[in-house]
């Protein structure tokens, strides 16, 4: 299922039976909204102002009992008349300022985007069917008479390749341009995957269909793109706006736009093999694939290449430009990276682009789960603590041949910490209850210290430890149905999901690190760290007894 913001309200694109469904709730069915105190209510009248003019904007106010905060005070939702999340800044400021001060007054989720928010409230499930993955590179002339101009646009569709190109003396960039648009609509692609794509190949795509006279909007199912719009008959995009689009962003509305570039090094970092020095496509298909890009023996040099190739060495050239396309499909296969994120997709029951950041998976995972609404997340100063407790070989120890090398590791650290220390919001005590940890957790194994205390209740297991408990049992239960398995595509299929409940899992951390983010605690990540760095303590002492 895509899920996606669209100009009216919520767009949810998905196939039944080979056929698309295309779906609109507008504002007047489903208002953005956000939280706030009874305190804080104020006359239902406000003038707001933004490109389109000026608006006197008509504030609902709803009570519910389970409408609280985290220390169980009683909330109040707000909502407006005309609808439109483009107004909750507005909103959101009109409630937060007290006098002459900026921010003062807290608001609670005003920070949540309306597409995920209707996941929250309103989808169960993700609907399931075997999407259409197209895979597309571009290139285009960079100097000379053609300087800028789309030359060759490559696409894979279910192993198939397809190539659109042209010469000065034989078609056009238009036919080019017009003839990909008719395979993306054609195909009915349901994924538009390329590699630094939503950088460099999509706005390029965007501006040089309306230079040409294209309307580029006829490749959305709701004729919808980010930054392209009919201005009196005649379509027009913002330069600014198409190219300020993020790795995550959705353009393209009813179709999924993938970042296989990002979606990779999330997965190659998660695996915890270190950082890769380079993600130029053709460092790491060589690195995971063992091909590289094809090289010209006419222009070995790549920026002659790319100025004279397309029209003195075209075949290669185009060989070349499939032969790119190749390269990002098998990444795509060997690495499973598309199936994992909709594997994760399919577990939060969200957007496809939520599937990317912690910010975001915690936004939705948490709101499903807590019985209490968070704070908008503020952007403030970062509050520093210790964090992980790493020994350096070359000072602790000396170096050459050693006996009785004690080696230890542990599963899901942080995670089990949370567990162990029953951490989370609503346990947090600054009295001494069972379990206390030392924010102050010393490295050295002489030092000890009672600076800096917290301590967590055990009255009722925390959100926290609870949500990961319950995803470590899902995740054993897909890895015994991977070890089940009996073919290549149901280990794949099995293998992905606890990959997504994995990557959830990990990035309950980062959720609380990241003070921007309602759901951030500081004093929990900092506990996590802490009780990280006493077990590894506790571990090398263990060692030195033995």
């Amino acid at each position: 299922m895509i899920i996606n913001k669209i100009e009216t309200g919520i767009g949810l694109s998905y196939k039944e039976d080979g056929k698309r469904i295309i779906k609109t709730i507008p504002y007047s069915e489903y208002p953005s909204y956000f939280y706030i105190h009874e305190e804080q209510i104020k006359p239902n009248k406000i003038k707001v102002k933004d490109k389109w003019g000026r608006f006197d904007l008509e504030l609902s106010y709803e009570t519910d009992d389970s409408y609280k905060d985290l220390e169980g005070d009683s909330l109040v939702k707000v909502s407006w008349k005309p609808n439109h999340s483009r107004y909750v800044y507005n909103v959101r400021r009109y409630f937060e300022k007290q006098g002459n001060e900026d921010l003062v007054n807290p608001t609670y989720e005003a920070d949540v985007k309306h597409e995920y928010r209707y996941a929250i409230d309103n989808i169960d499930s993700i609907k399931e069917y075997n999407l259409t993955k197209l895979y597309f590179d571009m290139e285009w002339m960079q100097g000379g008479e053609f300087d800028e101009q789309i030359t060759c646009i490559t696409c894979r569709i279910d192993g198939e390749d397809f190539c659109y190109t042209w010469l000065p003396n034989e078609g056009s960039e238009a036919d080019v341009i017009n003839d990909f648009l008719d395979k993306i609509v054609s195909s009915d692609a349901d994924m538009i995957i390329s590699w630094f794509g939503w950088k460099f190949d999509i706005p390029k795509l965007i501006e040089r269909a309306v230079a040409n006279g294209i309307d580029i909007r006829r490749i959305s199912p709701y004729s919808q793109i980010t930054g392209v719009s009919n201005v009196k008959g005649t379509i027009k995009c913002n330069t600014e706006i198409i190219h300020r689009y993020s790795p995550v962003s959705q353009p393209i509305k009813g179709r999924i736009v993938v970042p296989l570039d990002l979606a990779f090094e999330r997965q190659w970092n998660d695996s915890q093999r270190g950082t890769l020095p380079s993600m130029a496509l053709d460092y790491v298909s060589e690195t995971i694939l063992g091909n590289k890009k094809l090289v010209s023996t006419k222009f070995p040099d790549k920026n002659e290449f790319f100025a004279r190739g397309w029209i003195e060495d075209n075949e290669t050239y185009i060989e070349y430009a499939i032969k790119d396309t190749q390269l990002i499909s098998d990444l795509d296969n060997k690495m499973n990276i598309t199936d994992s994120i909709l594997s994760l997709q399919k577990l939060l029951v969200a957007p496809f682009d939520a599937c990317f950041y912690a910010s975001n998976m915690g936004t939705i995972y948490f709101s499903r789960t807590a019985h209490w609404k968070a704070p908008t997340g503020r952007k403030t100063g970062r509050k520093d603590y210790d964090g992980a407790m790493v020994y350096d070989p070359l000072s602790e120890a000396t170096n050459g041949l050693h006996w009785g090398v004690a080696a230890f590791d542990f599963a899901g650290l942080y995670p089990s910490m949370m567990v162990a220390r029953n951490i989370s919001w609503e346990t947090k005590s600054t009295k001494p209850t069972s379990f206390a940890v030392n924010l102050s957790t010393p490295k050295d194994f002489s030092e000890n210290s009672n600076e800096d205390m917290l301590y967590y209740n055990t009255d009722k297991l925390g959100m926290l430890p609870k949500s990961v408990l319950n995803l470590k049992t899902l995740r054993d239960s897909y890895k015994q149905n991977r070890k089940n398995s009996t073919s290549e595509e149901e280990y794949n299929k099995w293998d992905s999901n606890q990959m997504a409940v994995k990557r959830l899992m990990a990035s309950f951390y980062g959720v609380l690190a990241y003070q921007g983010f309602g759901w951030a605690d500081v004093d929990l990540a900092a506990s996590i760290t802490a009780s990280a760095r006493e077990a590894i303590r506790s571990a090398a002492f263990k060692a030195r007894e033995l």
